[in-house]
């Protein structure tokens, strides 16, 4: 019996470590085609921003629709749907050829799988495992996720050796050999994610889940027995109306209006252009051919590893300290970056390998303080910040914000450094990297306190 239970446990986590190897190729997989499609003129720049956007904007669908959708139909379903999802979106990104509509509506699908099973596999977990292994759970996703970014870019790395790189003139790599390589670098995650639909599809229900649902059959057949649906109907309107009220209570609005800032800036600081775009970021730097590719697997292994390290950290040396040194150290990076690329476009100096060994390194600076701060804090630290009264609709609207936010950002990155050049984003970035670091000071260290006690924090503050 305890065999089949360890059995079982190890078969969740298989699950949970390929979930999140989905999430991380989703959002990976881009940066290493998207040089190819741009050196093929398949799209407009433009055009392009869209594609890569597509993903996010996905993510702003799925995070709209999960928790309802989870809710009515139940954990596993919406595992499968979301594998299913992306077995779909594949081919239809793949197939595309010139055609802008089939491509945007791939990509949105592959969003929209990523944020269902971003959603929905952590709560899944959490209701399944066994408690004293819920937090391995969640952190073999975590971790998965982030090994995720690091296998789209290894992939990255050997098709462009394999066929060449995107950077390449036509008569060194031929355009039919950079159409094969944007493609198979879409074509090769169809591998881990066929194991996860099959694998899903022998999960066990959770069993919270199927007890909620029992609970609202029965619920709804005394209600229609007793007449009185559409006062319960009513009841419900009235109750979410209260809470979205209680944002705006003066002891409400503090850690809102912080949830809301820290979680948009934690994107207008560019992280996820950044991401998407690596490859062609280092190739205008001065990093030609495949080293473009060797660099975007450099950052996602660092942020992979540092990742892991700031796990051990947060509850030794607390989340706002982690937050308050990693904002300033990631906005120094991006300064060092956008000084980099300044000095190429506008004081005449060649690109090279030394040119791009210096963005590298502001890179990693980049990389290293965000991972190490806001990378790994942020999420925690409004979880636990924000009072349980206006938890739900507070985090909703400050994820949409953040969601909102990439998507704008990331589909308007390549018409932007057109009109303004390279340098003049990562300025932006940094500036938004300033905003964040000042904000970070008005937010109170969380650790070692109960939820209890957070919940009177900003009370005291106001007596």
């Amino acid at each position: 019996m305890k065999s089949e239970i360890q059995n079982s446990v190890r078969y969740l986590l298989a699950i949970a470590g390929l979930g999140g190897l989905l999430y991380g190729i989703d959002f990976g997989v881009i940066a290493a085609a998207s040089p190819y499609i741009k050196a093929l003129r398949l799209f407009s720049d433009a055009e392009l921003s869209w594609i890569v956007g597509a993903v996010l904007f996905g993510g702003i669908v799925s995070s709209l629709t999960a928790g309802m959708l989870a809710e009515r139909f139940g954990r596993k379903r919406m595992i499968v749907a979301s594998a299913a999802l992306f077995l779909v979106a594949i081919p239809t990104v793949c197939l595309s050829e010139k055609s802008l509509l089939p491509m945007l509506f791939g990509r949105v699908l592959q969003g929209v799988s990523a944020g269902y099973m971003a959603v929905v596999m952590p709560m899944y977990l959490t209701e399944t495992l066994p408690p004293e292994i819920r937090g391995r759970g969640t952190g073999v996703f975590q971790f998965c996720l982030g090994l995720g970014l690091v296998a789209a870019a290894a992939t990255g790395f050997v098709v462009a050796r394999l066929y060449g790189a995107a950077d390449a003139p036509p008569e060194v790599v031929a355009d039919a050999a950079k159409s094969a390589a944007w493609k198979m670098n879409f074509w090769w995650t169809l591998a881990p994610v066929t194991v996860l639909f099959l694998g899903s599809l022998r999960l066990p229900e959770s069993p919270v889940w199927i007890e909620k649902s029992l609970k609202f059959k029965v619920e709804s057949l005394k209600l229609k027995v007793a007449g009185s649906r559409s006062d319960n109907a009513t009841s419900n309107l009235e109750l979410q109306t209260s809470n979205l009220q209680s944002l705006l209570a003066r002891r409400y609005v503090v850690p809102f209006l912080l949830a809301v800032a820290v979680l948009t800036l934690n994107k207008t600081t560019g992280m996820s252009s950044v991401t998407s775009y690596s490859v062609m970021i280092f190739q205008k730097a001065g990093f030609a051919g495949t080293l473009g590719n060797a660099g975007d697997f450099a950052i996602k292994l660092t942020n992979l590893v540092v990742t892991l390290v700031a796990a051990s950290l947060v509850d030794k040396l607390g989340r706002t300290w982690l937050l308050k040194s990693g904002t300033a150290g990631m906005t120094i990076g991006l300064a060092a970056i956008g000084g980099v690329l300044l000095a190429i476009e506008r004081f005449g100096l060649e690109p090279s390998t030394t040119t791009g060994i210096f963005c590298l390194v502001a890179f990693f600076v980049m990389q290293v303080f965000y991972a190490l701060g806001p990378g790994i804090c942020v999420w925690l630290v409004l979880s636990e910040l924000m009072p349980s009264r206006i938890r739900a609709n507070g985090m909703a609207i400050a994820l949409f914000s953040n969601q909102f936010v990439a998507w704008g950002l990331a589909s308007s990155f390549l018409p932007w450094v057109n009109a303004w050049g390279w340098a003049s984003m990562f300025f932006f970035f940094a500036a938004n990297g300033v905003i964040y670091f000042l904000v970070s000071l008005f937010i109170p260290e969380t650790k070692g306190k109960t939820l209890e006690e957070l919940e009177h924090l900003f009370e005291r503050k106001e007596k």
